[in-house]
């Protein structure tokens, strides 16, 4: 497991039930993730977010800020605290991504062939 990896499974754990779901809705989203870290990422998020209660309007503007930053100006006046640190960790996690991409240059999605 990579130590980008590692870092984001931990953090899980300090996300809010309602960040780990507006986390986990990014992360099913999104392609770019490699699936491994999908794997491995995915069943703490849903495990993480098992009490969340259903997504409000706030919410809904978080995930499209994560969606379409140009909006994040209007929409950050809003941000809750858990929302703010879902969406952080979603970019972290992009960031991470787009580092392990670069490393491994010569491997696909699927791994070195």
């Amino acid at each position: 497991m990579s130590m980008e990896l590692d870092f984001h499974l931990h953090k899980v754990q300090s996300l809010s039930p309602m960040a780990a779901k507006i986390a986990l809705r990014m992360l099913d989203r999104d392609p770019r993730v490699p699936t491994e870290w999908v794997m491995a990422l995915r069943p703490a998020l849903v495990d993480r977010s098992s009490d969340a209660e259903s997504f409000g309007g706030t919410d809904w503007m978080t995930i499209a800020a994560i969606e379409r930053p140009g909006i994040r100006r209007f929409t950050e006046r809003f941000e809750s605290r858990e929302q703010r640190h879902a969406r952080l960790w979603v970019l972290s996690l992009r960031t991470a991504t787009k580092r392990h991409d670069r490393a491994e240059p010569g491997e696909s999605l699927y791994g070195a062939l």
